[in-house]
This record gives C-alpha cells, sequence and structure tokens, in this order.
C-alpha cells in the first residue's frame, strides 16, 4: 500500500448542503407514504386473504402491514448492501471506488431507522403470517414441524440480533473512514479489510435468514434454497442503481468537481448491468428446477401468481427488470453517460418496487388489485423519501469523500 499523498481537491465541492427543493421534495415523498399508508390500514383493514381457518373460514387481513412490508424491505435492501458493497471495497483493496465509497458507508447508517420500521410488521406479523398463529402451528403437519424455527419468539430474536450486527458494522465502517479524514492513518485501512472479511461471513447469512423470515414465510408451506440469494441480487441491483442516482443529484447541484467523474459511474454502472444478469440466472434457476421437478409442494408459489390476475405481472417481470436493463446496459457510452444513469436508475427502483408487490401481496390475496399496488407504491415512495432524507443529512456532516484514505490519489487518476 503505497503513502498517502495529497489530492489536489476543491473542499468546497465536498462539503455538502441539502438544497431546499431537494429536502422539500424528499419530504412530499414522505407526505405521499404516510397518506398511502393510512388509506391502507384505516380503509382497508378486513380484506379477504387466502388463509383458511379449520373450519374453512377465511382470515381477514388489514392491508396496511402488506404495503408496510414491501416499503420496508425495500430500503433494508439498500440499507444494508450498502455496508455490504463497503465491506468489498475494503477486503479487495480497491482504489476506483475511493471518492464514492462515503455513499456506501453513509447508506448502513440507517439500520436502527429501520429497526424503529420494523416494529410495524412485528404488530403485523398475525396479519402477514399465518405461522404466528399458535393454533395453525399446532394443527397445521408442515407447520407444525417448521415451529421450532417458524415462531414470534424466534422470529423476534433474529430480527433484533441482525439488526444490532448490521448497525455494529455500520458505526464501525463509518466512524472508522471519517476519522481517518482528520488523521491519515494508513493503518485504519488495514483495520477495516479485517473487519471486512467478518462481516461478509456474517452477511452471507444473515441476509439468507432475513429473507427467509419476512418473505419466504409469507407462504410456510413453500421453500427454495435459492431464495435468499435471489432477493440479494434485486436489492444490490436496486443499490448500485441508488448510487448512481445520488451521484446525479449531486453532481446537479455542484458538488464532487472532480473526485467523481465518467470513470467512476462507469464502474458502478457495470456492477449494475452484472448484478441485472445475476438476478434473472438466479431467478430462472430458482424457476427451472421448480418447475422440471413439478412437486405440489413447490409449484404453487408460482401458481398463486399465475391466477387471479397475477399471470400479466409474473411474465412482464423478467422483460423489465432483466431484458430492458441488459439491453441498455452492454453499451459503453451509457454506462459512462450520467445523464442516462440516473433515468436507468429511477427504472430500476420502479421494477423493485414491482418485484416486491409481486413476492409479497400474492401470497394474501388471490386477485391482483390497481388499488393495493397503487397504495403499496405509495408506501414505498415514502420509506424511500425518509431514506433519501436521512441518507444526505447524514451526508452534510462530513466530507463527501474519504480524504484521508491512502487510496485516494490512485482513485482520483483512475481510468479506463
Amino acid at each position: 500500500m503505497s503513502a498517502h499523498k495529497t489530492a489536489k481537491l476543491d473542499e468546497k465541492l465536498l462539503q455538502f448542503k441539502l438544497p431546499a427543493n431537494l429536502r422539500n421534495a424528499l419530504i412530499a415523498m414522505i407526505g405521499i407514504g404516510v397518506v398511502s399508508l393510512l388509506v391502507s390500514f384505516l380503509g382497508y383493514g378486513h380484506e379477504t386473504s387466502r388463509h383458511m381457518d379449520e373450519a374453512g373460514h377465511f382470515h381477514h387481513t388489514n392491508l396496511g402491514y402488506h404495503a408496510l412490508l414491501v416499503a420496508i424491505y425495500f430500503v433494508a435492501g439498500l440499507a444494508i448492501t450498502g455496508i455490504f458493497f463497503t465491506a468489498i471495497q475494503h477486503l479487495t483493496g480497491s482504489q476506483w471506488s475511493v471518492t464514492v465509497r462515503r455513499l456506501f458507508e453513509t447508506y448502513g447508517l440507517f439500520v436502527p431507522v429501520l429497526g424503529v420500521l420494523l416494529i410495524g410488521v412485528l404488530f403485523g406479523m398475525h396479519d402477514l403470517y399465518e405461522w404466528a398463529d399458535a393454533t395453525v402451528r399446532e394443527k397445521d403437519h408442515l407447520i407444525h414441524h417448521k415451529s421450532g424455527y417458524l415462531n414470534p419468539t424466534a422470529f423476534i430474536i433474529r430480527i433484533v440480533l441482525f439488526l444490532i450486527v448490521w448497525t455494529v458494522f455500520a458505526y464501525i465502517f463509518h466512524s472508522k473512514s471519517v476519522g481517518q479524514d482528520k488523521d491519515k492513518e494508513v493503518g485504519t485501512t488495514k483495520t477495516l479489510a479485517k473487519f471486512s472479511g467478518g462481516f461478509i461471513i456474517f452477511f452471507a447469512l444473515s441476509w439468507c435468514l432475513f429473507a427467509f423470515d419476512l418473505l419466504m414465510s409469507l407462504s410456510p408451506h413453500w421453500f427454495s434454497t435459492m431464495f435468499g440469494v435471489y432477493t440479494f441480487a434485486g436489492a444490490f441491483q436496486t443499490s448500485l442503481a441508488s448510487y448512481l442516482l445520488v451521484i446525479a443529484i449531486l453532481k446537479k447541484n455542484g458538488f464532487y468537481g472532480g473526485a467523481v467523474n465518467e470513470n467512476h459511474y462507469h464502474d458502478i454502472a457495470k456492477f449494475l448491468l452484472g448484478m441485472t444478469t445475476f438476478w434473472a440466472y438466479v431467478g430462472f434457476s430458482q424457476f427451472m428446477l421448480i418447475w422440471y421437478a413439478n412437486i405440489p409442494e413447490e409449484t404453487f408459489f408460482y401458481e398463486m401468481r399465475l391466477t387471479g390476475g397475477w399471470g400479466y405481472s409474473t411474465l412482464l417481470l423478467p422483460f423489465v427488470k432483466f431484458v430492458i436493463p441488459f439491453l441498455l446496459l452492454l453499451n459503453r457510452p451509457n454506462k459512462r453517460d450520467l445523464d442516462f444513469l440516473w433515468k436507468m436508475a429511477i427504472w430500476i427502483f420502479a421494477v423493485q418496487f414491482f418485484e416486491l408487490f409481486w413476492l409479497v401481496f400474492p401470497a394474501s390475496f388471490e386477485k391482483f388489485s390497481f388499488v393495493h399496488f397503487g397504495l403499496a407504491l405509495g408506501a414505498t415512495i415514502g420509506t424511500i423519501g425518509l431514506f433519501g432524507l436521512f441518507v444526505f443529512k447524514k451526508l452534510e456532516k462530513h466530507s463527501l469523500i474519504p480524504v484521508g484514505d491512502p487510496r485516494l490519489d490512485e482513485c482520483l487518476h483512475h481510468n479506463q
């Protein structure tokens, strides 16, 4: 590792101040989310669910908890994969990403807020998860067999544990990086690389279990060993797109200067292309194995999403989430055009919501509803606004780039 070299940077361009118009837009997004959730909880509190009791009667469920789950999982993917991508940079000793790494680090600080939001899901466990009912766990043979894992106490313990560990790592990465801005200590970089190895191992297991708990257990009779990787691919794809969107916003408002240029967002766009392809690979593999085996205990997951008006969504999903982004991102000039990339990022945001809606709602609702779709979309817009406001306010407190990182000079001269 080379010694730190003082780079020529305009400090004024690295001290972010949230513009009033952007702050107002984010607050308006939060307002949309609040209204959508209020309408969902108060206006659609007794929707008919797929779940039935022993007498054959359908349970009623509150739409608000489902909209909230979609919204929370969306921003959870941004925050947690932000920590993951930070760890990857430290573990590999990446030079190219130094000037944009502060974004990844800041994302992870949202995890405690995520914990507060998840309290809503805990309150709605009985509306979302049929295994949360003690009678169901006792009388349903398959769920009873899984009850050692699928029970409210274990569910809460796992979620709390994951949130605590993710928060600790997020604050270690961010605080040590910020501290290095002042002391320029090279040893900090080596220390963070060691922490990153531990986090990657924990992340691999915790993310999969997090996905199993919040999403896969919505249909407790179904399982897929690929589901954790599948949801990771979608979340990381969206997180990468968000970096491009935030960079575009910062550049448009006159920040970063030459510290971030087309070479840096070209690399992020290449990651985005790769993760788009990986999502399609895992998604197709999961579908193909279930289709080929043709076992009723597995195929019903797709059957629910091919009937009741859900079929159009199922057929559309691979096209909007893979084919369109893949073809557009293949072009090298597109990956270096920030004006194109922020629009692609918005598209990725939209299709990630579409996929989460497709994963959550058919588990409880037999028929597709545009009202459900609109309210869930509003709730998701609100949580994105909250996440964005949090991140931008955090970026105001420190330099936009890790000015103390010993690899900064190499990053500033990065080209391809």
